[in-house]
């Protein structure tokens, strides 16, 4: 997240309002490794990072097919999935000493095999 953080401040036009497609490049990319992430673990705040970065991404692709929709309310919704995006994974963060003590299952484990 802070490499797509950082190659985003390099490639964004500040003062446009048309669609950012380098940074669409770069939101889904992070996009898919937060899927490749929630589908490999037990927790579930990977599933609402990677959901706000879905509706991020569909954020850009919603400016690129509807010119409507406004300069302001396009980074507005980016800014927003943003921050709900690292709420969840503040979430995360905040949860994984608990998670790590309460957890009984072997971490090797593969996820989603059933214990018996």
């Amino acid at each position: 997240m802070l490499a797509g953080w950082a190659l985003t401040l390099m490639v964004f036009k500040s003062r446009s309002e048309d669609t950012q497609w380098a940074v669409l490049a770069i939101d889904a990319v992070l996009f898919a490794i937060l899927m490749w992430i929630a589908f490999r673990t037990r927790r579930y705040w990977p599933l609402f990072a990677a959901a706000f970065q879905l509706l991020l991404v569909v954020t850009h692709f919603a400016r690129a097919l509807d010119s409507g929709v406004s300069g302001w309310a396009y980074l507005t919704a980016g800014l927003v999935w943003s921050y709900l995006m690292l709420i969840s994974v503040g979430y995360g963060a905040w949860t994984a000493p608990h998670a790590a003590e309460s957890a009984d299952v072997d971490p090797m484990e593969a996820p989603g095999a059933i214990r018996r």
